[in-house]
């Protein structure tokens, strides 16, 4: 397991607790990937659970994106299915309609970012961390899904800033709505977490969860056109070589030299 699972609360109302421990810098592959998927699909069906919050112990990472290594291992005609699943899991992540909470414990870079905007609710360590919708500096388009929940979450005028890679501590998040609320440390994230979490567990649990399907209804609704545009941008020629470009720098710590 990439994941270690807990729980926290009593009765029929607990939290489950996922805590990222993917490897070093909490990178993201389409195997760990489907793991994930397969937890919310669990804690979905498992009616003691009436939420889940996302988190890590990584001293630095929350989530890094995408595995460098994995992708420029990747043969080309896998390569949309690789780099693709990122955006099948958000639209899993959307479908999920019990209250997810994310505390941003380090760096939340590319994946990292997705699964927090995905969320409902977002705390994050003010000083350290540090977030970014990073795919555009590795060559890579941002999908239609991501832009349309940034759109609905950030303040409008930040929309292009944060769709093209833009970089934020947790102040500077909060102050453009990225992030609901930042904290000095893990231990006052999670005070803000079980603050919130104990406010949604005074409320009817099937009230959350129908009011969370008629929020994210709009993305959702418009996810295959997205799906579409994205598959053909994974397989444009300039983008692949741009990307793998970008990945392969990455692991060789320089600057990428990119086509255009």
């Amino acid at each position: 397991m990439h994941f270690k699972l807990s729980d926290s609360g009593k009765d029929k109302k607990l939290t489950r607790i996922i805590d990222i421990q993917t490897n070093e810098q909490n990178s993201l592959t389409r195997g760990t990937l489907l793991e994930l998927k397969a937890i919310l699909d669990d804690t979905l069906k498992d009616e003691k659970y009436a939420s889940l919050l996302f988190t890590s112990t990584n001293p630095k990472f929350f989530s890094n994106g995408l595995d460098a290594g994995n992708v420029l291992s990747t043969p080309d005609d896998k390569l949309v299915e690789e780099v693709g699943e990122i955006v099948l899991f958000f639209d899993h992540l959307l479908r999920f309609d019990k209250p997810v909470i994310t505390e941003v414990t380090g760096y939340a870079m590319g994946g990292g970012a997705v699964i927090t905007v995905g969320s409902d609710y977002k705390y994050m360590i003010d000083g350290k961390a540090r977030i970014s919708f990073s795919e555009v500096l590795v060559g890579l388009p941002l999908p239609g899904t991501f832009i349309d929940k940034i759109a609905r979450t950030v303040l409008p005028p930040y929309v292009n800033e944060v769709c093209a890679g833009a970089n934020y501590k947790g102040q500077e998040a909060k102050g453009i709505g990225m992030i609901d609320e930042v904290a000095a440390d893990a231990e006052g994230l999670r005070k803000l977490s079980l603050k919130k979490i104990d406010y949604l567990n005074r409320i009817p649990l099937s009230a959350l969860r129908r009011t969370k399907q008629a929020i994210n209804a709009p993305i959702l609704e418009r996810f295959e056109a997205g799906l579409k545009h994205t598959h053909e941008s994974f397989t444009t020629e300039i983008i692949v070589k741009n990307f793998r470009e970008s990945m392969k720098a990455l692991s060789e710590k320089r600057r990428p030299q990119y086509l255009d």
